[in-house]
């Protein structure tokens, strides 16, 4: 074998054991729903070469912290903890998979992870100077917020609306900013309300972490109170 080829062939075989690193292997699109109840935070690893995002809650932020997947495993990146901002949120199914209720796994670095998301692309980039940067995934994923419950959408120039639905746990808050042309509006809502975040979602993100995703094509109708602001940004 000539030394082109041999390169050649040692990075493809390097290649394949970075991807297969930390893992023993898939249940594909089985009828499992993820152990999630009662947990707040979701610990996410992504996959940069496979372009996806897995999610377990067996961690601790204390554990989690100290975790690196490590040297040989250098196609996975951890994302910071997060916070949810809707009363309950569900993963409907992974991507892949032909129903709801149907879930990918994967056992890795002494864990079980789902596959939540695929990473489909910066649509965007960066808007404005790192002030908020777009993204785009795959995923299925309902939001569900209560009577009395306060959401934020952030609302672009051209009128599309994208709700508030996490932040990083350990944000602070602060004066992000905002594009020219975009605007912050907070909406109290007088009934339940369900977003459908289905498909390719759009993702923007503020200088702080925070995530808004959408379009939302249909709004809260019963609210109690609006607010819009240009400029302040919410806090909570």
């Amino acid at each position: 074998m000539n030394s082109k080829l041999l390169i050649i062939a040692t990075l493809f075989a390097v290649t394949l054991g970075v991807i297969a690193v930390g893992a023993d292997g898939r249940e594909v699109c089985v009828a499992r729903a993820p152990e999630t109840a009662g947990q707040d935070v979701g610990y996410e690893l992504i996959d940069i070469l496979r372009r996806e995002a897995w999610v377990t809650t067996d961690w601790t932020l204390e554990t989690y912290a100290d975790f690196s997947p490590g040297l040989t495993a250098l196609n996975w990146l951890k994302n910071d903890p997060r916070l949810g901002y809707a009363a309950r949120a569900t993963v409907l199914r992974s991507p892949g998979c032909d129903a709801d209720g149907e879930f990918t796994y994967q056992t890795m670095f002494g864990r079980t992870f789902f596959h939540i998301a695929d990473i489909t692309g910066a649509t965007g980039g960066d808007l404005t100077n790192g002030a908020l940067t777009e993204g785009a995934v795959l995923k299925h994923h309902r939001l569900e917020f209560e009577a009395d419950q306060t959401v934020s959408f952030l609302v672009s120039p051209a009128g599309e609306s994208f709700v508030r639905v996490n932040r990083p746990i350990n944000a602070i808050p602060g004066d992000n900013g905002l594009p020219e042309g975009w605007i912050l509006q907070e909406l109290t809502l007088a009934n339940t309300w369900t977003a459908d975040l289905i498909g390719e979602v759009r993702v923007l993100r503020l200088a702080d972490g925070t995530s808004y995703q959408g379009p939302i094509i249909e709004m809260p109708v019963d609210v109690v109170h609006v607010q819009t602001d240009p400029s302040d940004f919410a806090e909570n």
